[in-house]
């Protein structure tokens, strides 16, 4: 039986209870009959080819009751899509309801208290639109179409992750339906346990509805760095931003990358060449953080200086357009603790190796406000490490699907060979039991006795401790 053979038997199975649901929605469900289904299943990445029984499409709260409910009902796995941007694309269920939360869309900001509350469907260029009309911001992630939902839940590390901490850190409260169509809050002083699961523990534990954050100032204009170079100097030019991030200002946010340098008419003889960006910003001062990013602009090898002063909103949308909806991809994390000689130059001959021209192997920061949580406030682990090496493989051609997806793990396997450690949520292609234990270690177990406790049937699925994983 194929794929979509199942999800039309299990829609089958489901029948009054799905037609029951159809009926009271406010939004919409699509089943696998429909003219509609197979755009309706697909999500950012175009690697993720899943078949799921039907999608309800909610637009309240009620309505989120109503499928959970239905799932219930029938006996269905549930899953939860929001913006639907996670690389392991866990949001959709195969033979199961997907619960989409994407028409919940909105924002309320409350500039006094310096708080903003959104729904489900929010996402951050959205979010940002609106903090930023008071001069406030939180963090959260570098594209602009990226769902708040799921990059909090597992997390989420942004420009301001250094000066304010995690997306996760930052969250307030929550409303969530639980797994018995109950609408309940979890916050620091209630439904505690959920809460510390919410921050950091990669979903699957509910349908958050509502998230709360706390918001900080944001400069009206940020400075911006941006500088390539060629890929043999990475090694002494890593080793030098390795330095600088051991006593760097909270405010800098500098993150070098390996990729293909772009054409440029100032710089004719390196383009499509493998090198390696310093990208990044400062969020402070700007005359105060052009002085303190000048370091990584004034080496006399530097190719292309991009370097300029931009909004909060425009940087996050900066990189919108090498990240499209449908493109294939596939990633891995590692943590590293200390930028050595061995994983520096295997940095280097990694990037040379990559199969196609839309990779990038990124060397982020932790540093900070992040390493300023206590361990285990949160979900997140590892907060002590120095930084987050994310191996990204992006692409359009499905007959290098493999090529691809070897190289990230060969590289992700390499850099631990060299000292790295596990990965990271947010980055991390794979949802199998072994890379949760991995990214999750002594917050493992009671992660697990959490989703036992909430959802005890196993009925949310997607998220890293479904009952299959």
């Amino acid at each position: 039986m194929d794929d979509r053979t199942a999800a039309a038997r299990a829609a089958d199975a489901a029948g009054d209870d799905i037609d029951e649901l159809a009926s009271a929605l406010r939004g919409e469900l699509v089943r696998p009959a429909a003219d509609d289904y197979d755009d309706a299943r697909r999500v950012w990445n175009g690697m993720v080819n899943r078949y799921p029984a039907a999608i309800a499409y909610c637009e309240s709260v009620s309505d989120v009751r109503s499928a959970v409910r239905t799932a219930n009902e029938a006996a269905l796995p549930a899953s939860v899509r929001s913006g639907g941007h996670h690389v392991a694309g866990s949001c959709i269920a195969a033979a199961g309801l997907v619960i989409d939360c994407s028409r919940m869309g909105w924002v309320r900001v409350d500039p006094r208290d310096r708080t903003a509350t959104v729904g489900p469907g929010t996402t951050w260029g959205e979010f940002d639109r609106e903090t930023t009309e008071f001069g406030l911001a939180t963090p959260g992630g570098v594209v602009s179409d990226t769902g708040v939902a799921g990059l909090t839940l597992g997390g989420g590390t942004g420009y301001l992750s250094r000066k304010h901490g995690l997306a996760a850190d930052n969250l307030l409260g929550a409303d969530v339906v639980t797994a018995d169509g109950e609408l309940v809050h979890a916050s620091a002083t209630e439904n505690t346990d959920l809460f510390w699961a919410l921050r950091g523990g990669d979903g699957g534990f509910g349908v958050v509805t509502a998230f709360e954050f706390e918001l900080h100032p944001i400069p009206d204009e940020l400075a911006v760095c941006s500088v390539w170079y060629p890929a043999e100097r990475a090694e002494e030019l890593l080793a030098e931003f390795a330095a600088y991030q051991t006593d760097a200002p909270d405010e800098s946010l500098l993150s070098p990358y390996f990729g293909q340098i772009p054409d440029d008419p100032e710089c004719p003889d390196h383009g499509g060449e493998v090198g390696l960006c310093f990208s990044g910003t400062y969020v402070g001062d700007p005359d105060v953080g052009e002085r303190e990013l000048e370091r990584f602009r004034r080496d006399e090898d530097a190719l292309i200086d991009e370097s300029t002063r931009t909004s909060y909103t425009e940087l996050q949308s900066d990189s919108d357009s090498g990240f499209p909806h449908g493109r294939r991809y596939y990633w891995k994390s590692v943590y590293v603790d200390e930028l050595t000689t061995e994983i520096r130059t295997s940095l280097r001959r990694r990037a040379a190796s990559a199969p196609n021209e839309e990779f990038s192997i990124i060397v982020w920061p932790m540093g900070g406000a992040v390493n300023r949580v206590e361990a285990g406030e949160t979900a997140f682990r590892r907060r002590d490490t120095a930084f987050v090496c994310s191996i990204e493989a992006n692409w359009d051609d499905p007959m290098t699907n493999h090529e691809n997806v070897e190289w990230v793990r060969e590289t992700a396997e390499t850099l631990r060979d060299a000292g790295a450690g596990g990965p990271i949520p947010n980055f991390e292609g794979e949802t199998d039991a072994a890379t949760t234990n991995d990214l999750y270690g002594e917050h493992y177990e009671r992660l697990h006795e959490i989703k036992e406790t909430v959802d005890p049937e196993g009925r949310f699925v997607g998220g890293r401790f479904d009952k299959s994983g």
